[in-house]
């Protein structure tokens, strides 16, 4: 359960806009093209601009060919060199739009997403305060353009992406009454676009994440937003990024890394998601966010040594520009080896991962394992101080709350052989080496004389192992052996289970009995991992649509 939840389910909470940005924060280039009004439109895009100088240098109405030739291959440089982690050269180039078209709000609208990228990802105080200046900027140009000529779509479209990005900011910045007001305002002004003019791919990216971000709001939430008059449509949502990814100018890669986000975060189909982030390493080798979801991606299918290649990559290019990625990295690598039960080179991952005290996720986790790593090489005195320092940490991750939990257990009582052998099978089980899970964790499911707890965690990931095999109907045994088992302190293996019985029934076709165990995992309540848990349940309620 590696899944940042409070991250992702942050993002689906968050209108529309907010969420394409948090998972690709340069998403807002599709909203930047629009027409102005037809009757100032010459057969030379060029000479219309030279001709009418306050008017924004896009002028076509929706082909390639009928924009300024100069600023169309200038904001596709920029692009690329935004994707290619050459933020010098980006900034660059939107600097030498505002320097020829001052009161134009394309290159500040451009140049605000790097400092929005350091923002979301490196807390830097001084890139807020840019962006936001950079945004004012840009609303009061586009406003401007927009008093003048009320018909002048760009304009519009370009205040609704502004909208949009400051929203991003402020739900980072917990400030969620101005995140709601600016998402509402991007709404508005987006579908004002394509109401006007339909043919404007690149602004389908943004209203197909809105659309889809209402969608699959958890059900009290949506409620809440639907009242307020947004409406969300799942499907549609995802045809009309479909619809970005594949004709716009300007949004493909960021309807790419969106559609690459859901398939992997949310439908938990990696073999789609691994496409779109291929498609996109081969172009930008070196993109840190591609590069650390290409990892996550291993690690959810349980492949932990090609996910280390990815967050080793990652961690060697050390972009100043993206510490959080690097710290995260060095964390998830130190997970990675753990569960492969190579505990010398998970200690010094996670060592590097704490030199960076700024990132909160997975401290409380990192902390544990390490203590465990401590204690099982014989090293009781260092694994209590690792302890009492989880204890310290504020939770921030679902591992986090279990990470302090155990802690309490761990220091009133030592790790006995028992215990040892059920971290080491349960680490075989998350690193997909099945055949080595079943001599670690057998004898202890089938060992009446330990405790329930230890019991039914071994009885869980026997269900893992046999259903990762393929070996469903020996899987189910296990899971409600767990069940029955009716740990107190592990409880959360309860709904777990019966959350996976669902999983195999829907695999099967029995939609019936699928939806019977999705019922008995959700009647619980209290647990550790509760929240990744309700998010896959609220995400097979509306994809199965029960």
């Amino acid at each position: 359960m590696t899944l940042s939840t409070r991250r992702v389910c942050g993002c689906l909470i968050v209108l529309a806009s907010l969420l394409c940005t948090i998972v690709a924060p340069n998403a807002a280039y599709s909203h930047n093209r629009l027409p102005l009004h037809e009757g100032y439109i010459s057969e030379n895009p060029l000479r219309s601009y030279l001709e009418h100088p306050e008017l924004p240098p896009f002028i076509g109405l929706s082909g390639i060919n009928e924009y300024d030739p100069y600023i169309k291959e200038r904001i596709l440089a920029g692009i690329d060199a935004f994707y290619a982690m050459r933020y010098d050269v980006a900034m660059s180039i939107y600097d030498d739009l505002i320097a020829k078209y001052p009161t134009d709000p394309t290159g500040y609208f451009f140049r605000s997403q790097i400092f929005l990228w350091r923002y979301l990802f490196d807390y830097s105080e001084p890139d807020f305060k840019k962006f936001i200046a950079a945004c004012d900027k840009s609303i009061t140009v586009a406003e401007d353009a927009l008093k003048a000529n009320p018909d002048n779509n760009y304009a519009r479209t370009i205040i609704g992406a502004v909208y949009g990005f400051r929203a991003v900011a402020n739900f980072r910045a917990e400030n969620l009454v101005k995140a709601t007001l600016d998402g509402r305002s991007c709404y508005n002004y987006l579908s004002e676009t394509l109401k006007r003019d339909p043919k404007q791919y690149d602004a389908y990216l943004g209203m197909g994440v809105f659309h889809f971000g209402i969608a699959v709001m958890p059900s009290s939430v949506r409620f809440a937003a639907n009242f307020a008059g947004l409406k969300g449509d799942r499907e549609q949502g995802l045809r009309e990024v479909g619809i970005a990814a594949e004709k716009s100018l300007f949004s493909r890669n960021d309807a790419k890394v969106f559609l690459s986000f859901i398939e992997v975060y949310f439908n938990k189909d990696y073999g789609k998601g691994f496409k779109y982030l291929q498609d996109l390493l081969e172009k930008y080798p070196n993109n840190i966010p591609t590069l650390y979801t290409m990892g996550n991606v291993q690690t959810f299918l349980k492949k932990m040594t090609y996910a280390n290649d990815f967050y080793g990559k990652l961690i060697r290019l050390a972009d100043t520009n993206f510490r959080t990625f690097t710290t995260l990295a060095n964390y998830r690598m130190g997970e990675s080896y753990f569960r492969l039960n190579d505990f010398e080179k998970s200690k010094p991952c996670f060592q590097k991962y704490f030199k960076a005290r700024f990132e909160r996720s997975f401290r409380g986790i990192a902390f544990y394992r390490l203590s465990l790593i401590y204690e099982m090489t014989g090293q009781r005195a260092e694994a209590l101080k690792g302890y009492q320092k989880c204890l310290e940490v504020a939770p921030f991750e679902p591992e986090d709350k279990y990470a302090i939990r155990k802690a309490k257990e761990r220091i009133k009582t030592p790790l006995d052989a028992n215990e040892i052998q059920l971290i080491k099978g349960v680490n075989c089980a998350e690193s997909s080496r099945w055949a080595e899970v079943e001599p670690f964790l057998k004898p202890l499911a089938d060992n009446n004389a330990l405790s329930k707890e230890l019991r039914a965690e071994a009885c869980y990931y026997m269900g893992e192992a046999y259903r990762g095999q393929q070996r469903a109907q020996e899987a189910i045994p296990y899971y409600l052996k767990a069940v029955e088992l009716q740990p107190e302190r592990e409880r959360w293996f309860m709904p777990w289970s019966y959350f996976r019985i669902s999983e195999i029934y829907n695999a099967q076709g029995n939609r019936e009995k699928s939806r019977a165990y999705l019922d008995k995992a959700k009647a619980f309540s209290d647990y550790d991992f509760q929240e990744p848990l309700a998010f896959l349940i609220e995400r097979d309620v509306t994809l199965l649509k029960y």
